[in-house]
Parts: C-alpha cells; structure tokens; sequence
C-alpha cells in the first residue's frame, strides 16, 4: 500500500499508467462485453430498456457532478497549494455546471432524454433501482470516508465513459434512428471526457494530471477498505450492476 512519500515523476506517472490499464480492462469485461451492451449495439434492446436505464443514469449523473462541488470544499487546502491544480479542477467544474449555459451539462441530458420519448420530470425525478443507486452511494462513501486521492481514483473512468458515450451515439443513430441533435448527451460526454474543448482540458488528462501530481508530492495514503487501485476498478463493476438491474427489472434475458 502507498504510505504518503513523494515520488518521481516518473514513479508516479507509472502507477497512474497501471491504474488505467486495469480500469479499462475491467471496464471492458464488465461493461462492453455485458448483454445489455451487446443488445444496444445490435439494435435488439428494447427502447422501455433505454429509457429505464437512461432515468436510472439521469439521477447518478445529478449526484457525480454534484459531488464534484463538495470535493472542491473538501480538499480546498490541497487545491491551493497549486493554482495550476485550482485551475484544472475549477475548470472542470465549470464545464459540468456551465456549458452549453447554467445549469450546464444538465440541459443536454433532459434533451436527450426527450428525444428518447421522456418527459423533463422521468429525467430528473425518477427514484433508482437499487443495483443503479449503488453507483453513486459508492461515490459519496468514497469522498466522505476516502483519503483525498481516492476521490481522483474513483473517477478514472471518465476516460473509459467518453468511449462508452461513442458507443451509445453511434447504437442510437444506427440502429435506433436518432439522429445527431438527439444524441447531444453522448456528443458532449465523448468530447468532455476525452477532448480539449473550448479552452478546458479534457476530464481524463485533468484527472490523470491531479493524481500524478498527488502522487509526486506524496498525498497519497491509503487505507484499509479503499486505496487507488479499489477506486479505480470498482464502479465498472457498479456500471455493469447498473445494466444488468435494468435486465432484470424488465425480465430480460
């Protein structure tokens, strides 16, 4: 386990490397290759399936993006010990809460969410399935009971879910007729995640950048029950949970 002492850049920018070679390769076996994916990309799910998970994902997404705002008051002393750190974070709060307008990335998940045939309030009320809530509740017990480089950790996947929001535009424009302006959520994310867009580095580089940095400067000391690794690895396992739960609610097999 990491005890808190500085590295090399070098050091550092390997461990995080190895973090995402693991994310993307658990990312792979349990959400890429799950039934609920292949049936996407095959056209054979059914829309009530879209539109179940799609309510279920709405309400995580509310909860991820504003967890980002409390993590910014959390580790506010570590933030200013770096303006460049600030900066990153900062902007990435931005570009959630202010693009394409305030509230930001919200508008275009209830834009896609109608074209999908939901209604705005099916978009932002629709109480979880309990394999789905499992997601975000892991995400709040990472950043009030994780070290401060868990949170980071916990958030690898983004670069993983820019490739999974390219594989939702293109199964919704091939196979489910949507056309582009339908599918902006996905168009956004894949940009947002994996993109420099409009001045803001992308969300992976940001967060590869903070736990390279953390980790060079030694802030990072794990604990029994979470450490970078476990961050790292388990909402892909959450993700597919959160799939699969929409199968299963709907008797799909």
């Amino acid at each position: 386990m990491l005890d808190g002492k500085p590295m090399s850049r070098e050091e550092a920018k390997q461990i995080v490397d190895e973090l995402y070679r693991k994310m993307h390769e658990r990312w792979k076996a349990k959400v890429n290759q799950s039934l609920f994916m292949k049936r996407l990309q095959e056209g054979s799910l059914p829309m009530g399936a879209i539109r179940l998970y799609y309510r279920n994902w709405a309400a995580f997404v509310l909860t991820i993006n504003t967890l980002g705002l409390a993590v910014y008051y959390k580790q506010i002393d570590f933030l200013k010990k770096d303006l460049r750190l600030m900066k990153l974070f900062a902007s990435k709060l931005v570009d959630e809460f202010g693009k394409p307008e305030p509230p930001g990335h919200i508008l275009v998940l209830v834009q896609t969410g109608k074209a999908l045939g939901l209604t705005e309030r099916e978009v932002l009320d629709t109480p979880q399935l309990p394999a789905a809530r499992a997601l975000g509740d892991f995400h709040k017990v990472v950043v009030w009971d994780g070290g401060i480089g868990d949170y980071w950790a916990s958030v690898v996947w983004e670069e993983a879910m820019g490739y999974f929001s390219q594989d939702w535009r293109e199964a919704l424009m091939k196979k489910y007729k949507l056309n582009l302006h339908d599918v902006i959520y996905y168009t956004t994310h894949y940009e947002a995640d994996l993109k420099e867009h409009e001045g803001t580095a992308s969300h992976s580089s940001i967060v590869r950048g903070v736990l390279e940095y953390m980790l060079e400067q030694g802030y990072v000391d794990e604990r029994v029950g979470f450490g970078l690794e476990y961050c790292a690895v388990t909402p892909c396992d959450l993700n597919a949970l959160m799939l699969q739960g929409v199968l299963d609610a709907l008797g799909i097999s």
